[in-house]
């Protein structure tokens, strides 16, 4: 009578799901050595159920197949960590996350990870300092709720605390060609970019401002990052310039005003002049 019950047909509750999930993946990896994917696939779903031993193993496993990956390091040390007890700290974490910092210096996981395990040994003062160097490569808001772990370590450490978290931004003069001046821009939308130089696609962070004269000054931060995953200055270069777009559109055009892009280092944030000429 299409009535599921009338068979006493009982469907599989959520934990036998996630089991028969599992069991199936596990014996993927079996059959296949080499996927990587279904290895971390396993660790990140065996943190979630707290099953920290077992994580460790297809970390493991993965990092033989990566042995240079610096997210996976962080992703094993995480593990190791969690497996631990807070008044018996693991070892083998912090040795794990100085290799990601090796490989990635501004890994932003393996820095706050750093900071906990220095807080983890009784060294509060290295930890803030750690946690510092985190502040700039994050948004305001996340900025701010790291602020209250950091004042936690300076107290400890017999520091004074900080009132708010410093800022990175970098500051951009925007001008026209002196050649241009007389003439009117094609119009009153500014479009400024950074990009990655090493690769083409969309820039790691973009402003749009309406402008009514010239120069302007411009200030680019993480805030004006793209993609949460690729901040601003988590890059150790990159290049930055300026479009008037004459459609108002994102889009480049024939009758836009274009500046030269000038390439900038992240650790030096030196004011920088970008001016706008006509396309040939």
């Amino acid at each position: 009578f299409g009535r599921i019950d009338a068979i006493g047909y009982q469907p599989p509750s959520q934990e036998q799901e996630v089991a028969n999930a599992l069991s199936e993946l596990e014996q993927l990896a079996r059959q296949q050595p080499d996927n990587i994917e279904a290895r971390v696939l396993l660790a990140k779903s065996m943190m979630q159920l707290g099953r920290f031993d077992a994580a460790q193993r297809y970390y493991s496993e993965a990092l033989k197949l990566q042995p240079d990956n610096a997210n996976l390091m962080v992703d094993y040390a995480e593990s190791l960590f969690r497996a631990g007890k807070p008044d018996q700290p693991n070892a083998e974490a912090p040795q794990w996350i100085d290799k990601a910092l090796v490989i990635d210096p501004q890994n932003q996981r393996a820095l706050f990870f750093k900071g906990i395990l220095l807080m983890q040994a009784n060294q509060p003062a290295q930890a803030a300092a750690v946690w510092e160097q985190l502040l700039p490569q994050l948004d305001d808001s996340t900025a701010q709720a790291l602020l209250p772990q950091i004042n936690q370590a300076r107290r400890q450490a017999s520091l004074p605390e900080l009132a708010v978290a410093p800022v990175k931004s970098l500051q951009l003069v925007i001008d026209i060609d002196p050649a241009l001046k007389a003439q009117t821009p094609p119009g009153s939308v500014l479009f400024v970019s950074a990009k990655d130089p090493s690769r083409p696609g969309p820039p790691i962070a973009a402003k749009r401002i309406a402008v009514s004269e010239f120069p302007l000054t411009v200030t680019l931060s993480a805030v004006d990052s793209i993609m949460p995953t690729a901040k601003l200055f988590s890059q150790a270069q990159f290049s930055v310039s300026a479009r008037i777009s004459a459609s108002g559109s994102v889009t480049a055009g024939k009758d836009d005003w274009l500046s030269e892009p000038v390439l900038v280092q992240s650790d030096k944030l030196e004011p920088v002049t970008l001016i706008l000429h006509r396309q040939p």
